[in-house]
């Protein structure tokens, strides 16, 4: 529990210093919350004496009191909070530099990512959000986790979870609010919330279940028990969707639809050797889009491009929608070759292309041939790869072409039992109204490794090109932030995997890691490396938008598995 208290105090010493700002005034409701918070995570995390100094200030303020109180008045009252934080041994001590607070981060769990049950969990206290967070991972659930509740919504219409655990004090907007706003498509989609609060009194949890949440855990709880319940949930919503035929969004087939034929056909393909393809379609720019206009707006884009592609399918084609702008199609009777160049034919064509806004999204896709003996998960993730190889480049006035890629010798091993595989095939649409369709084109994914330790450095280097094997990448090596920002390499159209180290000379990694998060585009996924006992740097990176962390010493094999993981989430975070 020392990582979460730490978190705890550090975010919470952050809050005094701002409640004691000399011309600040302080409304009794933000003093009342913050007690409610305090009451809430302290209780979980094992801190007894916070709990009860909680519980005294909620007894001091009430939720809808009036009163104002200036610094004199906030330095008797925070008083006691102050002695908590200067008894402890930890004594943490925020960092100068000006706080970041959208802290949005994405974990997966070491499970296959097509199998894996996805959480979103949104809740503004840092330290009981990643206690959350992590005793999910180690039960085996992707969990995507947020303290905006902005960031929360986009992060629910992207990946559709499986279960949505919601604070009810957010920062802007309360959870009542931001339930409101996905309480139908929970019910479309038989998305479970649960809702956690310290606030358990009978008005609040009517409150909840009215709006449609499925589940209420009053803070401080056990954690066993908050995972038993996820597990609950998401079972239920497992078992509803398996029975559904249809997306309620796209009018495209469920995905557990697809993957009975899937099975149907490979069982088939062993008596009469059919040929069948897998295709992956991905809308990309969809997340934009839903910023700029809105979610309803991106929806309907969804079920529009959606009914013109199925509109031009086969009576036996599978047309199926995962999530967000992610599609795959099932052909049975088709070659990858046959396949690609039939929904080139589609994707290309004028009525797709007058549905997508120019210069903010564009379409590619992959494909893989079926054969009966290949597990469908591997399927599934040989064809998300493809979207990894493939970098657009665009050049006015030409036509499109299919590039084949390499197939691995890694994948050729895994299916040698088949016979000869055609190359699997990447392509890649954009719109203009103006223009014709453009060229695509290979680029390789970028990883750099910024570390000014150089046995460090030269460790890394040789373990990441050991991943050369799997994915095509461009792999370069800088000893500090300032010689990596110094290139341009960094800061063209790609995209890029960084491990990136802490504590550097001259540029260290927080301030790479702010001016990379402060440009308008975001193609940087960040591994930040930091020290065994800095856990104020862990916050910091955190909080900055590290994608994960890693403490020194560590594991090659540990560091290998978190590269693998994202690397993938550059595929599907589009």
């Amino acid at each position: 529990m020392l990582k979460y208290q730490i978190l705890f105090k550090l975010q919470l010493q952050e809050k005094l210093q701002k409640m004691l700002e000399p011309h600040a005034q302080i409304p009794e409701q933000e003093l009342y919350r913050l007690a409610h918070s305090i009451k809430g995570t302290a209780g979980t995390i094992e801190l007894p004496e916070w709990y009860s100094e909680a519980l005294r200030l909620l007894m001091t303020f009430k939720e809808d009191g009036q009163r104002v109180f200036d610094h004199e008045q906030m330095v008797i009252i925070l008083e006691p909070l102050y002695e908590l934080i200067q008894q402890s041994n930890l004594e943490p001590e925020v960092s100068e530099t000006p706080p970041i607070h959208k802290i949005p981060f994405t974990i997966t769990s070491p499970v296959n990512t097509a199998k894996a049950r996805t959480v979103l969990i949104i809740d503004d206290d840092i330290g009981l959000l990643t206690l959350l967070k992590d005793e999910l991972v180690n039960q085996n659930f992707t969990v995507l986790a947020t303290t905006e509740p902005e960031e929360g919504l986009a992060l629910f219409y992207d990946k559709r979870p499986d279960c949505v655990v919601l604070d009810l004090v957010l920062p802007g907007m309360n959870g009542f609010e931001l339930l409101a706003q996905i309480q139908d498509l929970c019910e479309r989609h038989f998305i479970p919330v649960m809702i956690i609060s310290a606030s358990g009194n009978k008005e609040t949890r009517m409150h909840g279940y009215a709006m449609g949440a499925e589940d209420f855990m009053v803070k401080p709880f056990d954690l066993d028990e908050f995972s038993l319940h996820i597990r609950r949930l998401t079972s239920k919503r497992i078992k509803l969707t398996e029975l559904l035929l249809l997306d309620s969004v796209t009018g495209a087939y469920s995905m557990p639809f697809l993957e009975r034929e899937l099975e149907r056909y490979q069982e088939q393909s062993r008596v009469h050797a059919t040929e069948v393809s897998l295709i992956v379609i991905d809308l990309q720019g969809l997340r934009n889009y839903n910023k700029t206009y809105n979610f309803a707006k991106g929806d309907q884009l969804l079920r529009q491009v959606s009914d013109t592609i199925k509109s031009s399918l086969r009576v036996e084609d599978i047309w199926a929608h995962e999530r967000a702008g992610r599609f795959y199609l099932l052909q049975p009777g088709s070659s990858s070759a046959q396949s690609s160049a039939f929904i080139d034919r589609i994707l290309y064509s004028p009525k797709v292309a007058s549905l997508i806004p120019a210069g903010m999204m564009r379409i590619r896709y992959g494909v893989v041939p079926v054969f009966a003996t290949t597990d469908r998960s591997q399927l599934f993730d040989q064809v998300n790869q493809q979207l990894l190889h493939l970098h657009a480049s665009l050049e006015q006035g030409t036509s499109v072409t299919s590039i084949p890629l390499q197939t691995s010798s890694r994948m050729n091993a895994s299916i040698n039992a088949e016979p000869a595989i055609p190359e699997p095939v990447v392509s890649e649409s954009t719109s203009s109204p103006a223009l014709a369709p453009k060229v695509s084109a290979n680029e390789p994914l970028r990883l750099a490794i910024i570390d000014d330790d150089p046995l460090i450095r030269n460790i890394l280097e040789r373990q990441m090109f050991d991943l050369e094997q799997e994915y095509l990448l461009d792999i370069r090596v800088y000893t500090d932030g300032k010689e990596f920002l110094n290139d341009p390499w960094h800061d063209e159209s790609a995209q890029y995997v960084l491990i990136l180290d802490r504590m550097m000379p001259r540029i260290n990694g927080m301030e790479v890691l702010s001016r990379l998060r402060g440009e308008a585009n975001s193609n940087y996924t960040v591994l930040m490396l930091t020290g065994v006992d800095d856990e104020q740097g862990i916050t910091e990176a955190i909080r900055a938008g590290a994608d994960d962390y890693m403490t020194k010493p560590f594991s090659m094999m540990e560091l290998e598995a978190r590269v693998r993981r994202l690397l993938g989430k550059v595929g599907a975070a589009l």
